[in-house]
């Protein structure tokens, strides 16, 4: 197939907790083409890890695909903000940790006593989450491996040094809940200080400037040009906050989901943030504030509704059974305490248990349109919400938190790819005409529409507050 003679196009490779994805975009940030697959983590040694060489196969493989058909003249990558590699030259010296790895209680006890505090890194400890942590497991238990290492790079820069960039760190992967970093002070974290670990943190640079062009042996395996530019990268879910910056909406309540759902709120002071109810700080691509919320709902979204499915129009029809009934999802179904402290593992379903696929995920809907609430009530959204990723495909859930927020105007995303698109808005952004016009929305309409009553929502909202409250 001839190539595309079209202006350049930029390919995004979006590193997920449970997909990889490569896309082909152009240069205003609408998508061309794009290809997937799970990401499966391994058990090398100790830990479970990323199987980085896989990874890069297929990112490689793929690239020499999309090749034939655009003309590719950049490249960058977006990752989640809880891995990264520690490297001598090009080459790790270690696996890359997967952040689900269950951590000796050696060194969740040790790590508890040095971790950085909330003041300066604005999140708890968090498993195996924290980059901070990682490191003293892989040091602990690798000693030697640990001593040859010259960087230590986030997963984002990890690929680009591997296609031919220089090494760089970048401030939204960064400030990521990684406890590597003084998010107040903008340097390296009192941890990383004290432990002698500073100097592995290469110059911070800013996302989207091009570290370099492909080399040659990934130009002959990929097909791209050697004038391929490689692009500093970015923190997935700033991504996609990028995109809405980029589109003129830096003042809407931005809700990025999939395995995680994570709301975003410029302009909330940082003395609002509560690290024990699942409320971070994350710093955009610009350096700027960006508090936020950060929990598990997919996640826990698939354990409530296991492999129950059923239509949307079968699941909104659910929704007044259930109510009526008293039945509650109640937090959290997975290892981290989320918006309650003291929640996690601890959920439960209450009343009476569903009896149908429909009212299973029904269930599930209930449970994640009252945890984004939640989160909104705490970042005191009071603009327009827009939901992008997973969850903006999922109707019952935008009119269930439309139904909640009837004060506000509630959007989702037409596009199921905002992180990539919004990675991809970051080549040539500093030279770029704003507003963008490639980001398009769909407004939600209210459950009160289709003459269901609202009060019904409403107070089984409250309800699920009182039970998820921690009791005094």
């Amino acid at each position: 197939m001839m190539r595309s003679i079209a202006s350049p196009r930029i390919a995004v490779l979006d590193i997920g907790k449970t997909n990889l994805k490569l896309l082909v975009a152009s240069e205003d940030g609408w998508p061309l083409e794009t290809h997937a697959l799970p990401n499966v983590p391994m058990t090398q040694g100790s830990y479970l890890a990323y199987d980085l060489a896989g990874l890069e196969e297929w990112f490689l493989d793929t690239l020499a695909v999309v090749s034939q058909r655009h003309a590719i003249g950049a490249v960058i990558v977006a990752a989640h903000g809880c891995g990264a590699v520690l490297v001598d030259g090009d080459t790790p010296v270690l696996p890359m940790m997967d952040y689900d790895a269950v951590s000796p209680p050696a060194i969740d006890e040790a790590y508890a006593r040095i971790a950085p505090g909330c003041d300066e890194v604005f999140c708890g400890i968090g498993g195996a989450m924290r980059l901070g942590k990682q490191l003293l497991w892989q040091e602990s238990a690798y000693p030697l491996e640990f001593a040859r290492a010259k960087t230590y790079l986030t997963t984002a820069q990890f690929f680009a040094l591997r296609l031919g960039g220089r090494a760089a760190s970048e401030i939204s992967q960064l400030a990521a809940q990684s406890h590597i970093w003084d998010l107040i002070h903008q340097q390296p974290s009192s941890l990383m200080r004290k432990r002698g670990w500073s100097h592995l943190l290469p110059e911070c640079v800013p996302a989207g400037e091009v570290l370099g062009t492909v080399s040659e042996s990934v130009a002959r395996r990929s097909g791209l040009a050697q004038s391929t530019e490689i692009l500093c990268g970015v923190h997935d879910s700033n991504a996609n906050l990028f995109r809405y910056k980029a589109a003129g909406m830096a003042d809407a309540t931005i809700l990025s989901t999939g395995t995680w759902m994570i709301g975003f709120q410029r302009g909330l002071p940082l003395d609002k943030l509560d690290c024990t109810r699942a409320m971070v700080l994350n710093i955009d691509v610009d350096g700027e504030n960006a508090p936020s919320t950060l929990i598990a709902t997919g996640r826990e979204y698939d354990l409530i509704r296991g492999n129950n499915c059923a239509s949307d129009a079968a699941v909104l029809a659910a929704l007044p059974t259930l109510l009526s009934r008293g039945t509650l999802a109640l937090p959290s179904f997975v290892g981290d305490d989320g918006l309650f402290p003291g929640a996690a593992r601890r959920g439960r379903v209450i009343g009476p248990p569903p009896e149908t696929p429909a009212e299973w995920q029904a269930l599930a809907v209930l449970y994640a349109a009252f945890s984004a609430n939640r989160c909104l009530d705490a970042l005191e959204s009071s603009q327009r919400i827009v939901i992008d990723g997973g969850f903006a495909a999922n109707l019952p859930f935008a009119r269930c938190l439309a139904t909640l927020r009837s004060s506000q105007s509630v959007w989702v995303s037409r596009s199921p790819d905002g992180t990539a698109l919004g990675a991809a808005l970051l080549w040539r952004r500093f030279s770029r005409t704003l507003p963008v016009s490639s980001v398009i929305l769909e407004a939600v309409t209210s459950l009160s529409n289709d003459g269901f009553e609202p009060r019904d929502l409403s107070a089984a909202y409250q309800s699920w507050i009182a039970f998820s409250e921690p009791s005094s």
